[in-house]
């Protein structure tokens, strides 16, 4: 007679194995649709704005070692008491020296990896995988950390969430463990927060989150099988590890950090958060999502391509398909879809705010400054994707996997041609500074160190792009290309200023100031040098020759370059008359 109870095994191992093998498929579903989506832009990207001066030292530096590199970028730029970011950076350096094209096959590996083990984390969360997917493709495509993708100072953010996957996957491991296991597990994850942190903080209130989750969790599960007093004490132990490991990276950069404020004030520092965080809500509930149609139609008329409409078609239509063959968890009750599809919208916008809350630098839609928005953006896709569930839940049963599947396709092509046209404009600017660089090789062919070059006839930003926009960017190519330190430089905008003393750039800070003796202006256009030893002379040349700088650049915004795909911040400012403000960059490079 067959034995019942020798089949339990078996069919738990094939369960198993359907299970790894579900979510390899979808794994290799997200590094496929995400190596597609980076096809256009991938290979032509090049350095920008911090870069220039991060090479710079790097390759100015007395010893080439790998140490001796890193030793030196940190010295001189670290502002934040970030050494994995700089580790990374001078790792890449030395692998790949002065071509872009390594460090951005690196950079977007990591970002392929983060976006597989977001997918597995919610997995491991008991999620469905419909969900699970649709999260982590809308996660994976938003162009709302568009910058994260282009920039190499900014990666760092990329390499921060890797770190906070993976301590999150570790602590999570380490709950289902007995003790002994529990802290060889916890170990990894609070390794795993401290690496995290110590490259970018934008992820840090995220592992709070996570924790005080963990906790309620916890105490729920286990209030009715153990004394109340010891479940509390349990359950504080094991979230104490990670907590304190955020505790201690906040407290090591409040207290040494040479870029954190020593002046701040409580009640202004909670005003000019809150203010960020609903700026932040406008632009990715509003202009990412709301308006995304009409994003989508401005750049299909004015800045794609067949490829990149090919591209974006064939990513939607695999999204669609790949979803719709998915197991339906729609078939209940409209009352309970809505009820789990409002837990997933609360839930995401909660994981938003706090993405936001420890780095309220200004928000931008398409330019440098969402760089930041890498951590809210994964609220973001949990909240859009509930609110696009809940309004299936609306529809018929047999309707309801059909719509959502259409709805995040078209979101996910939508945002697949916004980044590739982003790209662009990222990809043009390379190309318009080597052009500059060689320019002005070609013309001025030796810079002494203690000289100031000041750059005339360009505009600071392609598009959202930057090109030369700082104090130190134009410097640390200047620096590279000549092979010595001691070369100032900046570029001539309208807000330049002549002054007694030298010619004013106005900053974040204190204004930036070019003393007149060894101060040089080269313009581009006419090809010539011209030497401004005085205020008079400095006068004569903005009266005579410089007199189109008010109207050279179309008008742009700090941190978010200039608005060339229908958005909302340009609208703003010239709504509220701020349009062309000065830009107010730091006095020193830094992300």
């Amino acid at each position: 007679m067959r034995r019942i109870g020798a089949s339990r095994p078996i069919a738990w191992l094939a369960a198993r194995g359907n299970s790894w093998r579900s979510a390899l498929m979808d794994c290799l579903f997200l590094v496929a649709i995400g190596a597609l989506s980076m096809a256009s832009y991938q290979f032509y990207l090049g350095f920008y704005s911090d870069d220039w001066a991060l090479l710079a030292s790097m390759r100015l530096s007395e010893g080439q070692s790998l140490i001796d590199v890193f030793k030196e970028i940190v010295r001189i730029h670290d502002n934040e008491i970030r050494p994995f970011q700089f580790l990374e950076f001078a790792a890449l350096y030395k692998l790949f020296g002065l071509d872009p094209l390594g460090y951005h096959i690196i950079n977007s590996t990591v970002l392929l990896l983060d976006f597989v083990l977001f997918y597995l984390l919610v997995r491991a969360l008991g999620q469905p995988r419909l969900w699970a997917l649709s999260i982590c493709l809308t996660f994976m495509l938003a162009p709302s950390y568009s910058t994260d993708r282009f920039w190499i100072a900014s990666a760092a953010a990329n390499l921060s969430m890797l770190f906070f996957l993976l301590s999150l996957h570790a602590h999570w491991q380490a709950r289902r463990h007995s003790e002994e296991g529990f802290w060889r597990w916890e170990t990894v994850a609070v390794l795993g927060v401290l690496a995290s942190g110590f490259c970018y903080e934008v992820f840090l209130p995220l592992f709070l989150l996570a924790t005080a989750a963990l906790f309620v969790f916890e105490l729920i599960t286990g209030w009715s099988h153990s004394a109340r007093g010891r479940i509390v004490g349990k359950a504080v132990l094991h979230q104490a590890a990670m907590v304190s490991a955020v505790a201690l990276i906040l407290v090591v950069k409040a207290l040494w950090a040479p870029r954190v404020p020593r002046d701040l004030e409580f009640i202004g520092l909670v005003s000019w958060t809150g203010h960020a965080i609903l700026k932040a809500g406008v632009i990715n509930y509003g202009y990412h999502l709301l308006m995304l149609p009409s994003t989508t139609w401005h750049v299909f008329r004015y800045h794609a391509d067949a490829a990149m409409v090919i591209t974006a078609s064939v990513i939607g239509f695999a999204v669609w398909t790949r979803l719709y063959t998915l197991p339906n968890p729609l078939m209940g009750s409209a009352a309970t879809l809505r009820a789990k599809m409002w837990v997933y919208m609360g839930c995401g916008i909660v994981l938003f705010v706090a993405g936001y809350s420890l780095f309220p630098i200004k928000p931008a839609e398409n330019g440098p400054n969402n760089r930041f928005a890498i951590a809210a953006t994964v609220g973001f896709a949990v909240s859009v994707v509930g609110g696009l569930g809940a309004l299936t839940s609306f529809a018929s049963r047999v309707w309801r996997k059909a719509i959502l599947c259409t709805a995040l396709a078209l979101v996910g092509m939508s945002s697949a041609l916004i980044v590739a046209a982003v790209g662009n404009f990222w990809i043009e600017s390379f190309r318009i500074q080597k052009e500059i660089l060689s320019d002005i090789q070609n013309h001025v062919p030796v810079i002494p160190a203690g000289t100031t070059l000041i750059l005339d006839g360009v505009c600071p930003h392609n598009g959202p792009a930057p090109i030369f926009n700082a104090s130190w960017d134009l410097s640390g190519a200047l620096s590279l290309l000549y092979g010595h330190y001691g070369i100032e430089a900046n570029i001539v905008t309208q807000w330049m200023t002549v002054e007694q003393n030298g010619l004013t750039v106005p900053t974040n800070a204190e204004p930036v100031i070019y003393p007149f003796g060894r101060l040089y202006v080269y313009h581009l256009g006419r090809k010539t040098v011209y030497a401004l030893p005085d205020a008079q002379a400095a006068q004569t040349y903005f009266n005579d020759i410089s007199t189109d700088r008010t109207v050279r650049c179309p008008p742009d915004v700090d941190g978010n370059g200039v608005d060339v795909l229908n958005g909302l911040i340009a609208k703003l400012h010239r709504l509220f008359g701020k349009a062309n403000a000065a830009p107010k960059s730091p006095t020193t490079p830094g992300n």
